[in-house]
């Protein structure tokens, strides 16, 4: 699973990569009313409440990239609002990760009014979108609104011949499918971090922080047993350096885009021995191996500062009436 990647709190949930319905219109009254900066989502306007019979979407602003196709992969960042008043449900722009969403032919069988908005569109759109199935988010009754920014679309292959593995780290070959695969490693786990090229890609280095658009595949040292593959999800993994484990953390920053990239992670920069995980965790324990294809990087925005604490005028000894 994906999620185990993560230190913390799972992906925004949002119903355009759940659910989906048939065509229609409703979202006509949603207007843009700023764009997204950074690690803000937009603002939109709309009439509420909203109660939309069909599902339907909206173009709110034109992408200016380049133009999407069919069987692209694309970085997305939502927002989701509440239909009987337009105030933010949630939303990813805070979060640096965004979803990763690839335009096939399931999204085009299930959410046909997106798919056909996405598949016209360029890179920086930003495309509203509402269904009956969005209803009761949050305890709202009406209808919510969801809205997506193309960020930019995703390479999902990485180019090159590959290296041998690391002196004492096993074999690593490829499926018909193009899937890294790991054998079964031998003889003791590094007792350090190891991070090397298989391939070198000529992108941009991953920075401390980063958000990282990746695929990969994940091996416990002891035995070799595969234990989390993005492959099986179908679509690429998205999360920021400061939400995954040491190892990961450590090992990619610095590395470029479009590499694919062989870590031996030991336990104290993994998820701990199984005394420290407990019996009843899905985390692996232990010393691991991940291959890595970082596909993209994204800067990750700076966390919302905390308003500064004030003290009102009442609370204040010379505000006070007897000034005690």
């Amino acid at each position: 699973m994906r999620k185990t990647l993560t230190t913390t709190g799972a992906a925004l949930s949002l119903t355009l990569l759940l659910a989906g319905c048939s065509g229609g219109t409703g979202v006509d009254t949603v207007e843009l009313a700023g764009d997204p900066a950074e690690g803000t989502a937009p603002s939109v306007t709309f009439e509420t409440p909203m109660n939309v019979e069909e599902a339907s979407a909206k173009v709110l602003r034109e992408g200016e990239g380049a133009e999407l196709e069919e069987g692209d992969t694309l970085l997305l960042q939502a927002a989701l609002y509440k239909g009987s008043d337009a105030s933010s449900i949630g939303e990813t722009y805070s979060r640096g990760a965004g979803q990763v969403l690839k335009l096939e032919e399931g999204l085009k069988e299930t959410i046909p009014e997106m798919y056909e908005e996405l598949v016209d569109a360029k890179e920086g759109a930003i495309i509203a979108y509402s269904s009956p199935e969005t209803s009761g988010a949050a305890g709202d009754e009406s209808t919510s609104v969801e809205v997506y920014e193309v960020v930019r679309k995703i390479p999902t292959e990485i180019e090159g011949e590959m290296q041998d593995a690391p002196k004492g780290l096993p074999e690593v070959t490829e499926n018909e499918q193009g899937v890294p695969v790991v054998a079964e490693p031998e003889g003791k786990a590094p007792k350090k971090l190891v991070s090397e090229y298989l391939i070198e890609g000529d992108g941009e280095e991953v920075a401390e922080g980063d958000t990282v658009i990746a695929n990969y595949v994940g091996v416990k040292w002891s035995g070799g047993e595969p234990f989390d593959s993005s492959y099986e999800a179908g679509t690429p993994a998205a999360f920021a350096l400061d939400q995954v484990i040491e190892g990961w953390k450590n090992g990619l920053v610095g590395k470029k885009e479009g590499s694919r990239v062989m870590l031996s992670v030991p336990v104290a920069q993994a998820y701990g021995t199984e005394k420290d995980l407990g019996e009843d965790s899905s985390y692996p324990a232990g010393d691991l191996i991940f291959v890595v294809d970082i596909l993209a990087a994204e800067d990750t925005p700076e966390p919302p500062a905390e308003p500064e604490a004030t003290t009102s005028p009442s609370a204040s000894p010379s505000a006070s009436p007897t000034g005690e």
